[in-house]
């Protein structure tokens, strides 16, 4: 009994400063729990127009793309034709002409060059590309719209949380996990926010393409871990309150 006495009056002191101390982390986290004010939202719905202009200007045609052509009073030269597997189309009179690898503007100065053979004066050409279904990313998790997005090449995983309409109060940005079609099983962990304080939101490292699968976790819900805690600490005491 004399060092049951002793052992409580000892620990007593101690247990009482565990005990605020874990109220203040409490408090704290209760503070943290509440509504991002920091308003990160619209630097990433900023970065939308910018990075789509960009996307569509840099996209590398590839097999199974699907081309129109349309030349302005020449319909004869019009096409709709899908990039083969070898990488080429064929355009009435000019030919078979290869594609893969070029950007829109480089296919339309090369193929503007081939018309001048057939066509005097102005050449009034259009262009569009049209990529496969299969030209997908997927993001699930603390999203307003998780679903499965088109995507011309590659984009920034920030304009694709905005094309999905943004992430809620409870995504844990600091925790965002890539998983890359390459390698599906050896995920990347990002850590947004850093991203977004430092600037750095073009980098190379946040890229998404064809077949990625980005997933925004939830918060950890401390002031539920923090209460489970303080309850151990109220049985503690009354345990040494028996044995007192």
């Amino acid at each position: 009994m004399i060092v049951l006495n002793t052992m409580r009056d000892t620990l007593r002191p101690h247990l009482v400063s565990l005990l605020l101390l874990c109220l203040l982390v409490a408090m704290q986290a209760c503070s943290s729990t509440k509504p991002n004010t920091d308003n990160r939202n619209p630097q990433i719905v900023d970065l939308v127009q910018t990075e789509n202009q960009a996307t569509v200007s840099n996209y590398i045609i590839r097999p199974g793309d699907e081309i129109e052509i349309l030349v302005w009073e020449q319909p004869s030269f019009n096409t709709l034709a899908t990039v083969s597997r070898v990488g080429t189309i064929a355009i009435p009179l000019v030919g078979e002409i290869a594609v893969t690898g070029l950007t829109q503007a480089e296919l339309k100065r090369s193929l503007e060059e081939k018309l001048k053979q057939y066509i005097r004066g102005e050449i009034n050409l259009t262009i569009a590309i049209r990529n496969t279904d299969t030209m997908i990313v997927s993001i699930i998790g603390m999203i307003f719209r998780p679903d499965n997005y088109s995507v011309a090449d590659q984009t920034s995983i920030f304009r694709l949380i905005a094309t999905a309409g943004g992430h809620t109060e409870q995504a844990d940005l600091r925790k965002v996990k890539l998983y890359r079609q390459a390698d599906p099983e050896n995920y990347v962990e990002l850590n947004l926010l850093d991203y977004l304080d430092s600037g750095q939101m073009l980098s190379s490292t946040l890229t998404v393409r064809p077949g990625d699968i980005v997933y925004i976790p939830k918060k950890e819900n401390v002031v539920r871990e923090m209460s489970e805690f303080l309850r151990d600490v109220v049985i503690l005491f009354g345990i040494f309150r028996v044995f007192g």
